[in-house]
C-alpha cells in the first residue's frame, strides 16, 4: 500500500511576502498532525525573485517551484501545476489554495482528512462571508445568481480545494480548467462542500476589481457555453410570450451581448501551450 503524499499547490505572482507568511502558518497548523508536507509553488512569471528558506519549517520538508514562461493568470497557472502533478507517479492528496491569506490555513487539515475519506470527491471550501468592499460583495453575489440563471450551476467556491490525485483524470477530461478551476470541478467531478469564511488578506488590498470580476464571471460561464446558449434561447422564447415589444428587445439585446462576451472569452482563454521550467529549490 503506497503512502499518500500531502501536497499543497499555490499559485503566486510577485506576492512572495504573503506566501512566506502562508507557509509559516501552514507549517504551524499542520506540524502536529502531518510529518511531511510538500509545497508546489506555481510562479506565474513573477518579476520578483522568491526568498524562501526551508530551515524555518517543521513539517514542510520539500518545496518546488514551477516557473511559467509567461504570465497567464491564476487559473491557468493552477491548471499547469495540476497537469504537472498528474504526470507524477506517486499517490497524493492535493490541496490548492491562494497565497494571499484569504484561504484559511486552519482549514487545510480538515480538508485533507475529508479528501482522504472521500477519495472520489473533490472537497470544496465554500464561502460563508467575504472581507471586501460592499460593492465587490454585492457584485460577487450578483455573479453567483447570474451564473446560476445562465447555467443552473451554483458555484460558491474558488480555488481552495482538496482531493485525491486520481480526480485529475476527470478534471482534465476537457479544457475547462484553463478557463476556471471551479467550473471545471463542477462540470467534470463530484464534490463535497465544506463551509468557511473568507479571511482577510495578509498584505495590501484585494486586486479583484470590477473589470477582473466581470472577466472572471464570464470565464466561469464560458465552461458551460452550450448550456448558456440553450438556456438563453429558452429565456428569449419565454420573454417573447410575456414581455411587451420594447421590453423584449431590451432583454434580447442584453442576452445576445452576454452570449457574445462569453464566446469572446471562450476564444481568448482557449487552451494553448504554456511552456514552463520545473526547478527544485529546496
Amino acid at each position: 500500500m503506497s503512502i499518500l503524499k500531502k501536497i499543497i499547490l499555490v499559485p503566486v505572482y510577485n506576492d512572495w511576502k504573503s506566501l512566506d507568511k502562508l507557509l509559516r502558518k501552514l507549517d504551524n497548523n499542520l506540524k502536529k498532525k502531518f510529518k511531511e508536507i510538500q509545497i508546489i509553488i506555481v510562479n506565474d512569471n513573477s518579476s520578483q525573485k522568491p526568498k524562501i528558506s526551508l530551515n524555518k519549517f517543521n513539517c514542510i520538508k520539500k518545496i518546488e517551484i514551477i516557473n511559467l514562461s509567461k504570465n497567464v493568470g491564476s487559473q491557468k497557472a493552477i491548471a499547469m501545476g495540476l497537469l504537472y502533478l498528474k504526470k507524477t507517479k506517486d499517490d497524493s492528496i492535493i490541496t490548492v489554495m491562494d497565497s494571499d491569506g484569504e484561504d484559511d490555513p486552519k482549514q487545510v487539515s480538515n480538508m485533507i482528512d475529508k479528501a482522504i475519506k472521500n477519495s472520489s470527491y473533490i472537497i470544496t471550501s465554500n464561502r460563508k462571508s467575504r472581507k471586501e468592499s460592499r460593492l465587490i460583495i454585492f457584485l460577487y453575489k450578483l455573479h453567483l445568481i447570474l451564473t446560476f440563471l445562465a447555467t443552473f450551476k451554483w458555484i460558491s467556491f474558488g480555488n481552495f480545494t482538496s482531493f485525491h490525485k486520481k480526480n485529475l483524470n476527470n478534471l482534465f477530461r476537457d479544457n475547462s480548467a484553463f478557463y476556471a478551476i471551479s467550473s471545471a470541478i463542477i462540470k467534470n467531478c463530484s464534490i463535497k462542500r465544506e463551509y468557511a469564511k473568507r479571511e482577510k488578506r495578509y498584505f495590501d488590498k484585494s486586486k479583484l476589481g470590477l473589470i477582473s470580476l466581470i472577466e472572471h464571471s464570464l470565464r466561469v460561464n464560458a465552461v458551460f457555453v452550450k448550456n448558456v446558449i440553450f438556456i438563453s434561447v429558452l429565456y428569449i422564447f419565454l420573454a417573447s410570450m410575456f414581455f411587451n415589444k420594447i421590453t423584449f428587445y431590451i432583454f434580447l439585446s442584453l442576452v445576445m451581448t452576454f452570449n457574445f462576451l462569453i464566446l469572446l472569452i471562450k476564444f481568448k482563454h482557449r487552451k494553448n501551450k504554456i511552456s514552463f521550467i520545473k526547478k527544485r529549490i529546496l
